[in-house]
């Protein structure tokens, strides 16, 4: 929440002139008191609800992901707020509101809840965007490339270190490293794991993923076109494959007495 600044001085004024200090704490009650994680969004909310601020005002220079998140959370029963319209939402009519889309449903089955989950609300709220795909295939790659990081992780850790982690330069190893040592590596895992690692590399090459999501990530040149586009990427089932490999070669080798 170090930004929004002239939202944040707004606030303070229309809450009868707190400091700023007092309205960082006013937001982290709020951020726990309504479950919200994402303290910029507990701002929103106290800007709309308590102050009743416009957020929308173009000095606000407020993110309209963040603007969508809001909504999000606004429809889950709570009381709605009227806010002007951005440019491209006044082509449709003034009553309809943005429809949150999810893209990917596996909030809670992640190897490390804190990250993934985040992360999978950001890619929701982009999807929910329809001027916004490409925010969708570039966090959806790296959601993607970090669960095949997990899993390799998870399944040559030790020894195996190299597989997944450069030890000369300490960071992890491109996603296309990641993916040919996933690919060579197959026989390493149990045979009925083989076939799903199959399965996750088909997709991979049928819907050229890994060609676009390295091509876009790393250049400003080429785009897509609409969300219709990221639909054919069939992203829920890469993850969700990703996400049975992890719980099984999470869980421990049985101990079978001879």
């Amino acid at each position: 929440m170090t930004q929004l600044l002239a939202l944040r001085k707004e606030v303070s004024k229309k809450l009868g002139g707190i400091s700023l200090r007092q309205l960082r704490n006013r937001v982290r009650d709020v951020s726990s008191n309504e479950v919200i994680p994402d303290r910029t969004l507990a701002l929103l909310l106290i800007a709309t609800r308590d102050a009743k601020i416009d957020i929308k005002q173009p000095r606000f220079k407020v993110p309209p992901e963040k603007i969508i998140a809001l909504e999000e959370f606004l429809a889950k029963g709570r009381a709605t707020i009227a806010v002007s319209p951005t440019p491209s939402q006044r082509k449709v009519s003034k009553d309809q509101s943005v429809k949150y889309r999810r893209l990917l449903k596996f909030t809670g089955s992640y190897p490390l809840p804190v990250f993934y989950d985040r992360l999978e609300a950001e890619i929701n709220t982009a999807h929910s965007n329809p001027d916004l795909p490409n925010a969708v295939l570039v966090l959806s790659r790296k959601l993607i490339e970090n669960l095949v990081y997990n899993l390799l992780a998870f399944r040559f850790k030790g020894p195996g270190i190299d597989l997944y982690y450069d030890t000369s330069h300490r960071r992890a190893h491109d996603f296309s490293v990641l993916l040919d040592n996933l690919q060579k590596h197959k026989t390493d895992f149990e045979i009925d794991l083989q076939d799903d690692i199959d399965r996750f590399l088909k997709i991979m090459t049928d819907t050229n993923f890994r060609r676009e999501a390295n091509s876009k990530t790393h250049t400003v040149m080429e785009y897509l076109g609409s969300m219709k586009e990221v639909s054919k990427l069939k992203i829920p089932d890469m993850v969700q494959i990703l996400l049975l490999l992890i719980e099984r070669v999470k869980q421990p080798e049985p101990n079978i007495s001879t």
